[in-house]
């Protein structure tokens, strides 16, 4: 009998069977070796005791946006919840992964009648080349997931359907298909300040991604692809005015230091598909810094919406 898939994360569910693991996760991954961390996404379903799912891991160095998409496989024993590596599907890593070296991650269930955090230890296995390496887990349940990389990554790799909007998509796997419903977050109206550049893209819906506020003068922003570098172009509107045009979206930074000079002061950055690349939707990775503040806005646009993100400024 075919299984079915369902990320209860996307879309409201009624009720779920108690420690019922499906959903997606959002956290960090910590490395007891190298002491870093990284931002780790799980996407969990569980259908009559079997456990299927993906996980997305990223990490920035030296500018560079890193990647990698892994299939798992999970159990419940003992009152715990065992996730272990089954196969890479997409990476853009500067070295090949070792072949032979998987994760086990550890998260103990026991006690918990309605699963909304993951925290738990992770072990590599030992090979006759490499050490066992281990670390640690902690992730929250998302019920949103317009602003999730492994959505997006999934469906560039084709194993979901489906539009931006709110809509009926397919989950694919090699056994089953089921229908699900991406949520969104609600529309804000656009800023519009005086003197403001209107673009011929007004008339495309706007959906707010993230809201942020900050106490720094300016913020340096750096623009990448968040998944398979395929020609996706973007520009960037402050306030309406366009401040990066025509950026293509590649594993190097593209970066801008913008001035935020007036305080209780509302500014929006608009990003803007001007093309949908080889892999629709146009997905990428917007890191905002703001003085020790680092803030991190994944999104996706095409030629029907516009990606906002808002900036508040407070004295």
């Amino acid at each position: 009998m075919k299984r079915i898939l369902t990320l209860c994360c996307l879309f409201i569910c009624g009720f779920v069977n108690a420690q019922d693991v499906t959903g997606l996760y959002t956290g960090t991954v910590y490395n007891d070796t190298t002491k870093m961390v990284q931002i780790y996404e799980l996407a969990l379903s569980e259908y009559r005791g079997k456990i299927t799912g993906y996980a997305y891991t990223t990490f920035v160095l030296d500018d560079k946006n890193y990647y990698g998409i892994r299939r798992i496989k999970a159990a419940k024993r003992d009152g715990k919840l065992l996730i272990e590596d089954d196969k890479m599907l997409a990476n853009n890593f500067p070295q090949a992964p070792d072949k032979g070296v998987k994760r086990l991650t550890i998260i103990p269930l026991a006690g918990i009648d309605t699963v909304t955090t993951l925290n738990g230890h992770w072990q590599t296995n030992r090979t006759r080349q490499f050490y066992s390496v281990s670390g640690s887990l902690d992730l929250k349940k998302s019920n949103d997931s317009t602003n999730s990389a492994l959505i997006a990554h999934l469906k560039e790799l084709n194993l979901i359907g489906g539009e931006s909007d709110v809509a009926d998509v397919k989950i694919k796997t090699r056994e089953d298909k089921t229908k699900i419903k991406v949520e969104t977050k609600p529309n804000v109206k656009p800023i519009q300040p005086i003197g403001a550049v209107t673009t011929p893209f007004a008339q495309r819906q706007n959906k707010m991604v993230q809201a942020i506020t900050i106490t720094a003068d300016s913020i340096e922003l750096s623009l990448y692809d968040n998944g398979v570098v395929d020609g996706d172009i973007v520009s960037v509107y402050l306030n309406g005015a366009p401040i990066m045009p025509n950026t293509k979206l590649l594993e190097q930074a593209s970066k801008l230091t913008i001035q935020i000079p007036k305080a209780d002061t509302d500014y929006e950055i608009k990003l803007v598909a001007e093309n949908l690349g080889v892999l629709p939707p146009n997905t990428g990775l917007l890191i905002i810094q703001s003085g020790e503040n680092r803030h991190r806005v994944y999104f996706s646009a095409d030629l029907r919406t516009n990606a906002s993100i808002i900036i508040r400024k407070k004295p």
